[in-house]
C-alpha cells in the first residue's frame, strides 16, 4: 500500500492511475482518472476494473475492451490507443499502458491512462449516439470527426440530386473516394462511372479522350472511338484535376453542360449524352476565375453543389482510427503482426501538420512497416519528414497549424538520419548527453523517447555517471 506522501503525488500524476488486487478490485485511483471518467475514489473503491468503460470505436459500433481479456495466459502486458468513456457516456481517447507487478506474494494489476485528446483539440470527442449506422461506401471514408461526419451528409445529398459536383480540398483528402461515394449511392450506381484525369494528358489527347473521334480525323486514328462522355451513357464522369483543362476544352466541356451533346474530333455530327459530371481540383477555381484562367460560366455550371473535403490537421482526433486501418491494411499486405503505435509514436504523428494530407499519413505507416521488426511502432521507424523538427517546420511553416518541437531530434544525431535508435553509436548517444549536460529528461524528449529506454540504452553502452 501507500503512504500518504505517495498518494499525494500519484494524485497529481498527468496521466490517469489504476491499481488493483490480484482479483481485479480496485484499490487506488487518482484524480486524474476521476477526471476521466467522473467516478471518485469514494465509488471505484473495492469494484471491479470493468467499472472502468474502455471502449475501441469502429465504423458504426464500439467494442468493450475488457482488461480481464489481456492477461490471460502468457499475456502480462497492454499498450494501445482507446476511448474511455464517463458517466455521462462521452467517450475520450487516451493511450492505455498496463501491466500485472509481482511484489513476492503481493500481484497488483497496475494501468496508466493518458488523455491524448487535449493535444488533438478543444471540442469534445463526438458522443456514441451521433455514430450512425453508415452505407458500407461511405466507410471507405474513415473518420468520426464532426467534419467528417458533416461530409457524409454532404455526399448523400449529392446522391440524391443529379446536379453536377465540384470537389475541392488540398491533394490527399480523398476527392476520389468521395466522387466514388456519390455515385455508387446515386441512382446511376449500375451505369458505368468514367474516371479522367485531367493533368495527365495534353491537350489534343485529352480532347480525344473525352469527346472521341472518328477514323481519319488525325494521324493515328485508324478507327472510330467513342469518348468517356459517350462511354458513361447513363453514368457519372469524374473529371479529376479539373483546373489543368485548357480554354479550348473548357468551351467544349461547358457545350456539353450545356446541350447534353458531344461532337466527335472530325465528325461536326451532335451525339447525345445522358451523364452526371463530378469535378475535383486542389486548387481555387474561383481565382483561376479572377485571372482569366478558367471561364466563369464553366465555373458556375461545374460548382453547382460544392464540396470541400477537409485536410487532415483540420480533423486530428481521426488520426488514431486512420493509423489503425493502415496497419491492418499493411499487415495484411506484408503478413507481419505489428499491434500498435508506442505513445511516443502517437504524439509524434498527432502534433505534425500533414501537408500530404491522408495519403501521407498511410505512406508514413507504409514507411514504418518497412523498418518496423517489433510489435509496435516506434519514433523511429516513423519518416524524418515527421520526426525531424527542421523538416516538419520547414513543411508546415506554411501551414496553419502548430507544430510541437517536443520530440525535437538534433541534426547531428545520427548523421544518417535513417538510423534507428536501437542502433545508435555510443559516440552519438554521448555527443547528445553532453549537448544537454547529461540531462537525462532533456535528451530523452530531444530523441522522441522515454526516459526509461534511454536510461537501458546508457547502461548497454557503458555510459552512465
Amino acid at each position: 500500500m501507500t503512504d500518504s506522501g505517495s498518494l499525494s503525488l500519484i494524485n497529481d500524476f498527468p496521466c490517469g492511475v489504476i491499481i488493483a488486487d490480484k482479483n481485479m478490485n480496485i484499490t487506488l485511483w487518482n484524480n486524474e482518472i476521476e477526471r476521466m471518467t467522473g467516478i471518485s475514489f469514494k465509488d471505484a473503491w473495492g469494484s471491479q476494473i470493468s467499472t472502468v468503460k474502455f471502449v475501441e470505436m469502429q465504423w458504426n459500433k464500439k467494442e468493450p475492451l475488457d482488461m480481464r481479456d489481456c492477461f490471460r495466459g502468457k499475456k502480462t502486458e497492454l499498450s494501445k490507443t482507446a476511448f474511455i468513456e464517463n458517466i455521462f457516456g462521452d467517450p475520450l481517447l487516451v493511450f492505455i499502458n498496463a501491466r500485472i507487478i509481482d511484489y513476492g506474494d503481493i500481484k497488483q494489476f497496475v494501468i496508466l491512462v493518458t488523455d491524448i485528446s487535449k493535444e488533438i483539440s478543444c471540442n469534445p470527442l463526438n458522443k456514441p449516439e451521433t455514430l450512425v449506422a453508415l452505407n458500407n461506401q461511405l466507410k471507405i471514408i474513415i473518420g468520426r470527426d464532426e467534419k467528417i461526419l458533416a461530409l457524409y451528409k454532404m455526399i448523400e445529398m449529392a446522391a440524391d440530386s443529379m446536379a453536377n459536383v465540384l470537389i475541392t480540398g488540398e491533394s490527399g483528402t480523398g476527392k476520389e473516394l468521395v466522387a466514388d461515394a456519390i455515385h455508387e449511392l446515386s441512382s446511376r450506381k449500375k451505369k458505368p462511372f468514367i474516371k479522367v484525369n485531367c493533368s495527365s494528358l495534353p491537350e489534343t489527347l485529352l480532347e480525344s479522350e473525352l469527346f472521341g473521334h472518328v477514323k481519319g480525323s488525325f494521324t493515328g486514328a485508324y478507327r472510330d472511338k467513342k469518348g468517356k462522355f459517350e462511354e458513361a451513357q447513363g453514368g457519372t464522369v469524374f473529371l479529376d484535376e479539373i483546373g489543368e483543362i485548357s480554354p479550348m476544352i473548357q468551351v467544349k466541356l461547358l457545350r456539353v453542360i450545356q446541350e447534353k451533346t458531344i461532337e466527335r474530333i472530325g465528325d461536326n455530327r451532335p451525339v447525345k449524352v445522358d451523364m452526371r459530371i463530378i469535378a475535383a481540383t486542389n486548387k481555387s477555381l474561383r481565382e483561376l476565375v479572377n485571372k482569366g484562367l478558367f471561364r466563369e460560366d464553366l465555373f458556375y455550371r461545374l460548382s453547382v453543389f460544392p464540396i470541400q473535403t477537409p485536410p487532415l490537421r483540420e480533423r486530428k482526433n481521426d488520426i488514431p482510427l486512420l493509423a489503425a486501418h493502415f496497419i491492418k491494411k499493411f499487415n495484411a499486405q506484408t503478413g507481419k503482426q505489428i499491434k500498435d503505435m508506442t505513445e511516443d509514436a502517437y504524439r509524434m504523428i498527432m502534433d505534425y501538420c500533414w501537408p500530404g494530407n491522408v495519403r501521407e499519413l498511410e505512406n508514413s505507416i507504409e514507411h514504418a512497416f518497412v523498418l518496423c521488426n517489433k510489435k509496435m511502432i516506434d519514433v523511429f521507424d516513423l519518416p524524418q519528414d515527421v520526426r525531424l523538427v527542421s523538416l516538419r517546420q520547414g513543411l508546415c511553416k506554411n501551414i496553419d497549424s502548430t507544430v510541437a518541437p517536443a520530440y525535437f531530434v538534433p541534426e547531428n544525431l545520427p548523421p544518417n538520419e535513417n538510423i534507428y535508435f536501437r542502433s545508435i553509436t555510443s559516440d552519438q548517444l554521448k555527443s547528445a548527453l553532453i549537448s544537454n549536460n547529461y540531462n537525462r529528461s532533456v535528451t530523452a524528449r530531444q530523441l522522441g523517447i522515454s526516459r526509461v529506454a534511454l536510461w537501458q540504452k546508457m547502461k548497454k553502452l557503458g555510459l552512465m555517471k
